[in-house]
């Protein structure tokens, strides 16, 4: 069933559910189907509407620091049914064995979740939610690459699969969920022993409040609306829901996307299927003291101009090329690219950091809810990570006689600082997970 919160008057009767989810992304859609498989009723809860709207994206607002070069508050999230599979880019990939190892050299505990045979499992459910292949996460078909540091990344790319699009028929017939819209959370009410959540207090944008009772709730709205609301229902705990150890918020992680420098390609035919995407081994990894990372080598293998003057730009470019001194002279002017080079980005683990964090302003949005001030950091082990992973691929690529890598300064000069952790828009931690009370938010 489909409703639409701004419809409803203030003295309008909500039933009781056996689920209430806040969020109708990716996340919250997922289980609110299987759950609604299983049999249980369901309450699905969306501060949006079904499209964007500049009222409810505006309660996304916050401020950034610590990293500015972008704003991970208002950026990267829409706040409408459907949440950011409304503009994911569809890549998809496997998790490693050593991503549910406890390694003791990031400081914190691991991530409880069992081992990775017991996620697989769910496999083939998860690749029919995503529109995948069956035979999905193949390496690339006609190449071999025999590194001892680095290996051939596997990966799909979904349609990308938009989960408005798909589900949003099933929630509407469905007799098991009901679709509220227009349905903004804004205070997580505790039973009076502070043991467990017993009602989600919920706002429509026309002043009318409405109590959603249920048996369970789940906070489905990504990390930092999460982290925002849990610190906000502080009028039964002081410092908020959840946050008995400071906690909440804490741990904000990205994948960084640092430019680790240029490369000139000797083998061509590894190049054939187009980007060469590498990961560092467990080996390496565990041996190293980093995490885990993705790198892109996208090679400009027919580099081409365009306009009446399209062969003296060509020709110009073939001159300067012919020269290191010229080519990077020249790219200090301008950028632009050789045939057979290109720029290494890459997606690089975060690893967990007390002080890369969510806080909340003393700026309140309409609903009377603290906006939030995210304070993005990277530390000495992130750094680590990025200096080791350019020199140690750089090193196998020559190895191998691929390619021939010139790496950025503040790779080979620690006293240079990292310019420009880029980002993916993959936003983790804040609630992180831990048998621990202590340094964790939710357990197993």
């Amino acid at each position: 069933m489909f409703f639409d919160m701004n419809t409803f008057t203030t003295n309008a009767s909500i039933k009781s559910y056996d689920v209430c989810i806040c969020g109708a992304g990716p996340a919250g859609i997922t289980i609110a189907r299987m759950l609604a498989k299983a049999g249980k009723t369901v309450a699905l809860l969306e501060g949006g509407s079904l499209e964007y709207t500049e009222a409810s994206q505006n309660l996304y607002h916050g401020k950034s620091v610590g990293l500015v070069n972008w704003d991970a508050v208002s950026n990267c999230r829409l706040r409408y049914f459907g949440g950011t599979s409304n503009h994911w880019g569809g890549r998809c990939s496997f998790l490693d064995n050593i991503d549910f190892e406890q390694r003791d050299y990031f400081g914190m505990p691991g991530w409880p979740a069992g081992s990775r045979d017991e996620i697989f499992k769910h496999l083939d459910t998860a690749c029919s939610i995503l529109d995948l292949p069956k035979n999905a996460f193949r390496g690339p078909s006609n190449v071999k690459f025999k590194g001892t540091n680095f290996r051939l990344s596997e990966k799909e790319f979904s349609p990308p699969t938009r989960f408005k699009s798909k589900y949003l028929e099933e929630l509407q017939r469905s007799d098991k969920i009901d679709l509220f819209i227009n349905a903004n959370i804004t205070n997580i009410k505790l039973h009076d022993n502070l043991g467990s959540v017993s009602i989600f207090e919920v706002q429509n944008y026309n002043g009318g409040k409405f109590p959603f009772t249920a048996k369970k709730f789940v906070l489905a709205s990504g990390a930092i609306e999460n982290a925002r609301l849990l610190l906000n229902s502080d009028k039964q705990m002081k410092r908020g829901v959840g946050n008995q150890y400071d906690m909440v918020g804490r741990c904000f992680m990205e994948h960084f996307n640092v430019e680790l420098g240029r490369f000139v390609v000797e083998d061509h035919k590894i190049w054939e299927e187009g980007v060469v995407q590498l990961n560092p081994t467990e080996s390496l990894m565990k041996s190293r003291h980093i995490g885990n990372a993705v790198l892109d080598f996208n090679a400009n293998m027919h580099k081409e101009s365009y306009g009446r003057l399209r062969k003296l730009k060509d020709s110009a470019r073939d001159l300067v090329c012919k020269s290191e001194k010229l080519t990077d002279l020249s790219r200090k002017l301008v950028d632009f690219d050789c045939n057979g080079d290109g720029v290494i980005t890459s997606l690089i683990e975060q690893t967990p950091n007390l002080e890369s964090r969510i806080t909340l302003d003393s700026e309140k949005d309409m609903f009377g809810m603290r906006r939030v001030i995210l304070n993005w950091k990277p530390n000495s082990a992130d750094n680590l990570t990025i200096r080791t992973l350019g020199r140690e691929v750089a090193k196998e690529l020559a190895r191998a006689g691929i390619a021939r890598v010139q790496l950025a300064d503040f790779i080979l000069d620690e006293s240079i600082k990292i310019r420009d952790y880029g980002h993916h828009c993959h936003q983790m931690g804040t609630t992180r997970m831990s048998v621990d009370h202590k340094v964790g938010v939710v357990d197993i």
